[in-house]
């Protein structure tokens, strides 16, 4: 049964064309990650100290440094949430860098594509505007 689905596979491959439109590749983002959160930042400085002393794997770090983050004091956790609400007015001013420079692209691509179009229409009508002045001329000719 195997053998004879491969063989029928290998058939309609030798036939088959992919359609056009849907090889095209797909848009990557190229906007930084999303800043860490307050909890992230204190694992991110606590996980070195951990790594010194203990010898846990990582799913056993990542727990350690849950139960420390559940147990340390709301006043404890204050720089942690201080130093990512920075990051997050950070990357804010980041992406919106971003988007005007994007923006300014795409102007600039429209503006450079509306002049392209125009110059276009220009050459068709000074191509028409020959093409009337030459079949005008052999007209006269034939009189």
């Amino acid at each position: 049964m195997a053998k004879a689905n491969k063989a029928r596979y290998e058939r309609e491959m030798k036939i088959y064309i992919p359609p056009k439109g849907e090889t095209k590749k797909k848009f990557k983002c190229n906007a930084p990650k999303r800043p860490p959160a307050g909890c992230f930042v204190f694992c991110s400085e606590c996980r070195p100290q951990i790594k010194e002393h203990l010898d846990l794997s990582i799913g056993d770090i990542a727990k350690k440094l849950g139960d420390m983050w559940n147990s340390t004091a709301a006043d404890d956790k204050q720089p942690y949430e201080k130093k990512a609400a920075r990051l997050k007015e950070n990357m804010k001013r980041i992406l919106l860098h971003i988007e005007l420079k994007e923006s300014l692209m795409q102007r600039k691509k429209g503006v450079i594509k509306a002049e392209k179009s125009k110059r276009k229409k220009e050459g068709e009508e000074d191509e028409e505007d020959q093409e009337e002045e030459e079949d005008e001329g052999e007209e006269d000719d034939d009189e």
